[in-house]
């Protein structure tokens, strides 16, 4: 169990909610957004890369790499099984997370990439391929994200902060086309960036033999085309936010856009979709207590319209999220 002083101290959490929101911000721009000393900057950050604690990196957009939706699969297994489970799981290529839910009932969320028809209509069935020792008990597919987790970041910044670090990132290019066919220069930046998103122009120019300035615009290419998205991972529990869980909620059809909208705006809402499923909407939560939690059901749910039923479960991650596939092609 975490204690609480293993949360970061103030100064961290505002450099990580600054590369949260900017991950390729120079430290001297996150000191003078945050009114604190380069060097002060530049020291704690080293140290929280160094240690492990913040990893910035990228992920692919799939749906714009023409890579197909995502889909979250409900499991389960014996209580027995469900480490090893959880861990065979997390090392299959087109798992993107896993994570149990707590209890000891056996059950685990797995998200993961769905690629062709053939591995949709496998959702339907009661195994999942390779792993006899699982059971689906519920299958969603990814029809409209309202939030992902690459967007979150720890609300502890001032609203002028956060205006700030958005005012030098990359603008998505208008009437963006549904798809990008990635080339294989896209696909070496792409994997640079997913390394360590802060690589500098220079080394990013060395490793694919282009000048800095090539360099800088593959990496415009591709935020602007949003086939990419840069993210900065760290535990929620290191921001002082202990609690995870998963909500599943039956909307109204005439709802789904507003309540949507409404959990993607809030701040303890990691990720929002619109899924397929009798649940059609699908929220990752994550706050300071089990009371903060009650308060969120009972308040930000209550306020909203539409909402016909909602299902909570605390859960503990296994497997960073983030992880990106291997095997992109153009």
């Amino acid at each position: 169990m975490m204690n609480d002083s293993d949360i970061l101290e103030g100064l961290d959490q505002r450099i990580v909610a600054a590369l949260q929101i900017n991950p390729r911000a120079g430290v001297a721009e996150v000191g003078r957004i945050l009114g604190e000393h380069e060097r002060s900057v530049a020291r704690r950050l080293q140290r929280l890369l160094d240690t492990g604690v913040v990893h910035c990196t990228a992920e692919y957009a799939p749906l714009r790499c023409g890579r197909g939706p995502t889909g979250h699969l409900l499991l389960q297994t014996s209580t027995s099984c469900l480490e090893s489970v959880s861990q065979r799981l997390a090392r299959l290529p087109d798992v993107l997370n896993v994570a149990t839910v707590s209890g000891g009932v056996g059950q685990l969320w797995c998200e993961l990439l769905l690629e062709g028809q053939s591995h949709l209509h496998s959702l339907s069935t009661k195994d999942v391929p390779g792993l006899l020792d699982v059971q689906v008990l519920g299958a969603h597919i990814t029809l409209r994200p309202f939030l992902s987790e690459a967007e979150w970041h720890a609300p502890v910044l001032t609203a002028e902060e956060e205006k700030r670090l958005r005012a030098s990132l990359v603008r998505p290019l208008p009437d963006l086309a549904h798809h990008y066919d990635l080339t294989p220069t896209d696909i070496r930046v792409a994997e640079a960036l997913m390394r360590n998103a802060r690589v500098s122009l220079t080394e990013l120019a060395r490793d694919i033999g282009f000048s800095t300035a090539t360099a800088g615009r593959r990496i415009t290419s591709l935020l602007e085309r949003r086939v990419l998205h840069l993210r900065t991972l760290v535990e929620p529990a290191l921001l002082g936010r202990r609690v995870d869980a998963r909500v599943r909620l039956k909307v109204h059809p005439a709802g789904i856009e507003t309540v949507g909208t409404a959990l993607a705006a809030c701040p303890d809402v990691r990720f929002c979709a619109a899924v397929t499923g009798g649940h059609n909407l699908l929220a990752d939560v994550s706050v300071e207590r089990e009371a903060s939690l009650y308060g969120f059901i009972a308040d930000t749910l209550g306020a909203l319209p539409h909402i016909l039923d909602c299902e909570t479960d605390i859960v503990r991650r296994l497997c960073p999220s983030g992880s990106v596939p291997n095997g992109t092609s153009s």
